[in-house]
C-alpha cells in the first residue's frame, strides 16, 4: 500500500505574493503578442452542424 502525503515543508508558492514581487513574469512580449493577434485575424471557425466545425485560414 502507498501512503501520499503533502509536504510540510514551507516554500514561496504562494501565486499572489509570486505574482506581485514578479509581476510581469507570465506577460507576453510585444512581438509575441503582434503575432498571436495576426494570426486570430486570418483564422476563423465554422459552425457546420451539430458537432462538426470548419477552421478557415484567410491569407
Amino acid at each position: 500500500m502507498l501512503k501520499v502525503t503533502a509536504s510540510l515543508k514551507k516554500d514561496d508558492s504562494n501565486t499572489e505574493k509570486n505574482a506581485n514581487v514578479h509581476p510581469k513574469a507570465l506577460q507576453p512580449s510585444a512581438k509575441s503578442l503582434e503575432k498571436i493577434m495576426q494570426f486570430a485575424a486570418t483564422y476563423r471557425v465554422e459552425k457546420i452542424t451539430n458537432d462538426q466545425f470548419v477552421e478557415l485560414f484567410i491569407n
